[in-house]
C-alpha cells in the first residue's frame, strides 16, 4: 500500500502454502511512488505480518519539446532535452506526431538513440496544409514521458514541387517504406523510386550481382546501399514486371512490382505524363522549344554540373517545376555507371524479346527520351495510381497492412495505411484478425477513426502460442476494402514454467520456441545452486570464476543480467556437447546450460518457421530473436538496429549487454554475445552472437577469459 502497515485488505499477491522461501511479483505500481510492503502468511489461527519495507518506484523521465523549425509542404524539424532520468537509464527517445492531440508512440514516431541531453528529429511523410500536434518522448523502465504539446501546419503553396495526389498523399509498400505522390494532370505518380524488396504478396526480390533477362533480381545505386533510401534499387525489367506480360494499355494493368493499387507505366502512360508537361508553358524551360521539360521534372539535388542551356544540370536549383523529383541514381549492367548524371525508368512495354521501352533523364539534355533498353539492364522504377481521378462514383478505398511489431504472449501492433480513398471520404478504418485466413470486420477489430494516412492499432487479448491472421480495412459509401493479409505468433511462456528463480530470488521470465523452453531474460544469479559465491571481476581469468557488471555499470545487471567467464557458467563441469548438454552449472536447479547443438536446434527452428525470417532469407533470422529496445541503430535491411520495435517475433528478447575482455569493457547497445557448454579447445568456447549491424545469428569462438551473457534451458 502507499500506507503503513499494509494487510491482505490492500493490494496483495497469493502465493500458494507451506513453508520456505517465495518470490512476489509486485504489478501495476505508479512511477514515482513510495510504497510499503509486508510478507503475510495464514493459518487456521490467523494471519501473519513480517516486518515492514519500503520502497520507492523509479520515475519517468522528463522531457521539453523543441520549437519546429524548417516546415515544408511535407516535412519538419523537431526535437526535444531529455533533462532528468531519476538515475534510470533513458532507452528511447524522439517525437511522435499526430493530426489529433496528445500523440504517443503508438502514432508516427521518430527513434533518436537514448540517454540525456537534446535531440533533434526530421519528421518526414506529413500531407500539406495540415496542422499536426507533437510531443517530445523519452522511455526508462518506470515508463515513457512525454513532454509539452507543440503544433505547426504545413506549407499549403507546393507549386514548385507539385501537389500530393487528392485522397492519396502517401503511399507504403509491403516493407513499410512510404513514398510521397504527386498529380500531373490526371495521373497520380509516385514521387520517389521504388525501393521495395519483396511483391506485395510477400515474394522476396533477390540482391543481384550479375545481368538477366530471366532471373529477378535488385540492386544498389551505384553499389551503395545507404543509397537506397533517397534512390531507391535498381531492378532488372523481369523483376519489375514479376509473372505479367507485356502491356502497352493506358492503364498498363500490370502491378508487377508495385504495391497494391498501383502499376507499372506502360509507355502510353509515359508519353501521357510528358504530352501533359509539354503542354503546360510553365514547364517549358525557356518558353521555346516544348520538348525541352527534363527540368520541369528533375529533382533539385543530385545532378552533375552542365553549361547546356535548359539541360537538366544547369543550375539545378531551377528544377522540378512539376515536383515529380528525378533523381540520376544511374543504371547497372555488369558494372554501375553513370550515378549523379542519368537516370532510367522502366515501362511495362517491351520492345522485342530482349528488351523494353524507358524514359531516360541525361544531365547535359533538355528532353526526355524514350529509348529500348536490355531487359537485364538495372533501372529505376516510378507506379503509377490505379485511379484515373476522373471518377465521379466512389469506388472502395485502397489500403495496406502494415507489418506487425511488438508481439508479445498477448497483445501485438499493427497499422493500416489509406493510400486513396475511392474517391469517397473514410469512414472506418483499422485492422482485424482471427485465427482463421482472410479475417473481415466480423471478426476481432480495431477502430482507429477516419482519414487517410498511417494509423497504428492495438491487438489486446490475444492467446498465447497462436498463429493469428491480421488484415487492414477501410470503409467508405461504396464498401469495406482490405489489405494484403500477414500472419503472426505470439510468443508463449513454457507451460508448467512461465517463471524460474534462481537461489538469489531474481525472477525470470519464460520462453516457449520449438520444443524448447528458455529463460527470456540474461542470468543475474551471484551464486550457483548451492550457495556457493561467483566473486565480482576485475580481470580476466580462464580458471577463477568471474562475474561482470555490463558495461561496468551496476545499475544494469536488472535489465541485462550478469557478464559470466566460461569458468563461472561451467563451473566445475567439463565440455558437452550432448543435447540436452547435461550441464547445471551456473543455472538454477531444474535448467541446465545450452550446448552448441542446442543452440544449433534454436536457430534451425527459427530459420524453418516463415513468420520469423526476414526478407525471404532464412539466414536472416537475429531481428526474431532480438529485443525490441537498447540497440543502436543501423538502416540496412533486415539488420537488428533496423527499426527495432518489429524485432523479438520469437520472445527470446536478447539484449546487447556487450563484453568483458582484455580489453575491458566494450559492446555494450551493438552485441549480445550467450556462452554455450561446448569448448573449442582449451582457451575457447562456442558461443551465439547477435550483432545491430547483422542480419545472421553468428555461431563463433572466443577465449574462455571473456565476458558473455548466459541464457539457461529448461532439462
Amino acid at each position: 500500500s502507499i500506507s503503513q502497515n499494509p494487510t491482505v485488505s490492500n493490494s496483495h499477491t497469493t502465493n500458494g502454502s507451506g513453508t520456505g522461501s517465495f518470490t512476489s511479483n509486485l504489478t501495476g505500481l505508479a512511477a514515482s511512488t513510495t510504497y510499503f510492503v509486508r510478507a503475510y502468511a495464514t493459518n487456521s489461527a490467523g494471519t501473519a505480518y513480517g516486518e515492514q519495507k519500503t520502497f520507492t518506484t523509479p520515475s519517468t523521465p522528463t522531457v521539453t519539446t523543441s520549437t519546429i523549425s524548417n516546415i515544408t509542404a511535407t516535412t519538419a524539424i523537431c526535437g526535444g532535452n531529455v533533462t532528468a532520468t531519476d538515475g534510470t537509464s533513458v532507452t528511447a527517445r524522439g517525437v511522435c506526431w499526430s493530426i489529433s492531440q496528445n500523440p504517443t508512440v503508438s502514432n508516427n514516431h521518430t527513434t533518436n538513440g537514448s540517454g540525456t541531453g537534446s535531440f533533434t528529429s526530421n519528421l518526414t511523410g506529413l500531407a500539406a496544409s495540415t496542422t499536426y500536434f507533437v510531443r517530445a518522448y523519452a522511455t526508462n523502465n518506470a515508463g515513457t514521458a512525454y513532454g509539452n504539446e507543440v503544433n505547426f501546419t504545413t506549407n499549403g503553396d507546393t507549386t514548385q514541387y507539385g501537389q500530393p495526389c487528392p485522397g492519396a498523399a502517401m503511399v507504403t509498400d509491403i516493407d513499410n517504406n512510404t513514398y510521397n505522390t504527386v498529380q500531373i494532370g490526371t495521373q497520380c505518380w509516385m514521387k520517389e523510386n521504388l525501393r521495395t524488396t519483396r511483391y506485395s504478396n510477400g515474394t522476396s526480390i533477390a540482391l543481384g550481382s550479375s545481368t538477366s533477362i530471366s532471373t529477378v533480381y535488385r540492386c544498389y545505386p551505384n553499389n551503395d546501399s545507404s543509397n537506397v533510401f533517397t534512390y531507391g534499387y535498381l531492378y532488372n525489367w523481369k523483376a519489375v514486371m514479376g509473372n505479367s506480360s507485356t502491356s502497352s494499355s493506358n492503364p498498363s494493368g500490370v502491378q508487377g512490382i508495385c504495391p497494391t493499387g498501383w502499376h507499372v507505366p506502360s509507355v502510353t502512360e509515359w508519353t501521357q505524363l510528358t504530352d501533359y508537361v509539354s503542354s503546360q508553358s510553365q514547364y517549358v524551360c525557356g518558353g521555346g522549344d516544348n520538348i525541352y521539360i527534363a527540368k520541369a521534372l528533375a529533382s533539385t539535388a543530385g545532378w552533375s554540373s552542365s553549361s547546356n542551356t535548359c539541360a537538366v544540370g544547369n543550375n539545378p536549383s531551377t528544377n522540378n517545376a512539376t515536383g515529380f523529383s528525378v533523381l540520376p541514381a544511374g543504371y547497372y549492367y555488369g558494372y554501375h555507371c553513370c550515378f549523379g548524371y542519368y537516370t532510367y525508368f522502366w515501362s511495362s512495354t517491351e520492345y522485342d524479346g530482349n528488351s523494353a521501352f524507358i524514359r531516360n533523364f541525361d544531365y547535359i539534355n533538355a528532353a526526355v527520351d524514350r529509348r529500348n533498353y536490355n531487359k537485364s539492364y538495372g533501372i529505376s522504377v516510378r507506379c503509377l495510381h490505379d485511379e484515373s481521378g476522373s471518377s465521379t462514383t466512389p469506388s472502395i478505398p485502397t489500403v495496406t497492412t502494415h507489418t506487425v511489431s511488438n508481439i508479445t504472449a498477448t497483445t501485438a501492433t499493427c497499422g493500416v495505411s489509406v493510400i486513396a480513398t475511392g474517391g469517397g471520404s473514410i469512414i472506418a478504418l483499422g485492422v482485424c484478425w482471427s485465427t482463421s485466413q482472410n479475417p473481415t470486420i466480423s471478426d476481432n477489430h480495431t477502430t482507429n477513426g477516419s482519414g487517410t494516412g498511417d494509423f497504428t492499432s492495438n491487438l489486446t487479448g490475444l492467446i498465447a502460442g497462436t498463429t493469428y491472421y491480421v488484415r487492414a480495412y477501410a470503409t467508405n459509401s461504396a464498401g469495406t476494402a482490405y489489405g494484403n493479409e500477414l500472419s503472426f505468433t505470439t510468443w508463449e511462456p513454457c507451460p508448467g514454467s512461465a517463471t524460474v528463480t534462481d537461489i538469489d530470488n531474481n525472477t525470470y521470465n519464460t520462453v516457449q520456441i520449438g520444443n524448447q523452453c528458455w529463460m527470456r531474460e540474461n542470468l543475474r544469479t551471484t551464486r550457483y545452486s548451492n550457495g556457493t559465491s561467483i566473486a565480482l571481476g576485475s580481470s580476466t581469468s580462464t580458471t577463477t570464476p568471474y562475474r561482470y557488471y555490463p558495461n561496468n555499470d551496476q545499475s544494469k545487471v536488472s535489465t541485462y543480467g550478469y557478464l559470466y567467464n566460461w569458468k563461472a557458467v561451467m563451473r566445475n563441469s567439463s565440455s558437452s556437447s550432448a543435447n540436452p548438454s547435461g550441464i547445471q552449472g551456473i543455472c538454477p536447479t531444474g535448467w541446465h546450460v545450452p550446448s552448441d547443438a542446442e543452440w544449433t536446434q534454436l536457430t534451425n527452428y527459427v530459420s524453418s518457421q516463415s513468420q520469423y525470417v526476414c526478407d525471404g532469407d532464412n539466414s536472416y533470422i537475429a531481428k526474431a530473436l532480438a529485443s525490441t529496445t537498447g540497440w543502436n541503430s543501423n538502416t540496412a535491411t533486415c539488420v537488428v538496429g533496423d527499426n527495432p520495435s518489429f524485432n523479438n517475433a520469437t520472445g527470446f528478447s536478447a539484449l546487447p549487454a556487450g563484453r568483458y575482455s582484455n580489453g575491458g569493457y566494450g559492446y555494450f547497445g551493438g552485441y549480445a554475445y550467450f556462452w554455450s557448454a561446448t569448448e573449442y579447445s582449451d582457451y575457447s568456447a562456442y558461443n551465439r552472437s547477435l550483432y545491430y549491424d547483422i542480419a545472421n545469428v553468428l555461431r563463433d569462438r572466443y577465449g574462455k577469459n571473456f565476458g558473455f551473457s548466459v541464457r539457461c534451458l529448461r532439462d
